[in-house]
């Protein structure tokens, strides 16, 4: 459990620094999202992601590979939508963030989950795990994090620009087609073919998280401000 907490969490809290970093304080003087909000809607997503794992693990049993990818996929999303679409984050700049600390919460937790099933399931076996094993735990874990960060944030984008079910149907795509990726690793075609899934399914998250955080982001907060008849010449990138 420790070892797949450090794994979970690790990825999580370093994504937060990169991140975060250039859009607080001492980076700015003024920060561009609140603090006590932010961790508030992490600590919520740890809460929705943990119940999201539960879910998975209960279902996966009896139900199939393809209908799990696609049902939990709308199911990730729905739950950034319902926790985001809030009134008081309508049309805010700041709301990318928010989208972004709750989707890192649900990702680390259900990161943490699957570790800490699987590796048990292979002790429970007598499989054990060895340093390989925990390398593409760490994998799997950052790739989670990442897509789901980054879908919060997309989230997040469509409560700001006051669109959100233009938004969550982007944030769908990328999930399911996430999912399905994943859905053909855990199909157990051959040994190549599952770490040909992997890195698919890395690059997917990575491609989306790049593009969604240093593309996108900065460019929503500028026309937001100027859309409130504010500039700021600290906005990163």
């Amino acid at each position: 459990m420790i070892a797949a907490a450090i794994v979970g969490f690790g990825a999580a809290l370093a994504l937060m620094y990169i991140v975060l970093r250039r859009y607080t304080y001492p980076a700015v003087e003024q920060p561009f999202f609140s603090d006590p909000t932010f961790f508030k809607l992490f600590a919520v997503g740890l809460v929705a992601g943990t119940a999201i794992f539960v879910g998975y693990t209960f279902f996966q049993k009896y139900w199939s590979l393809l209908f799990i990818a696609i049902a939990f996929a709308l199911v990730f999303e729905l739950a950034k939508l319902v926790v985001l679409n809030l009134k008081r984050f309508h049309g805010k700049s700041d709301t990318m963030f928010y989208g972004f600390g709750l989707g890192i919460g649900i990702g680390c937790s259900f990161a943490f989950g699957f570790v800490f099933y699987v590796s048990s399931q292979a002790i429970e076996l007598g499989i054990g795990t060895d340093i390989t094993s925990w390398i593409f735990f760490a994998f799997i874990s950052l790739q989670t994090v990442m897509l789901h960060s980054a879908l919060g944030m997309t989230v997040g984008e469509g409560i700001t620009r006051r669109r959100p079910f233009e938004f969550l149907l982007q944030a769908l795509i990328i999930s399911v087609s996430y999912q399905l990726l994943m859905s053909q690793m855990w199909a157990g075609h051959s040994e190549i073919m599952t770490y040909a899934f992997v890195i698919v399914s890395f690059l997917l998250a990575l491609g989306f998280f790049y593009h969604t955080v240093y593309i996108k982001l900065p460019k929503v907060i500028r026309e937001v401000l100027k859309a409130e008849g504010k500039k700021r010449k600290d906005i990163p990138f």
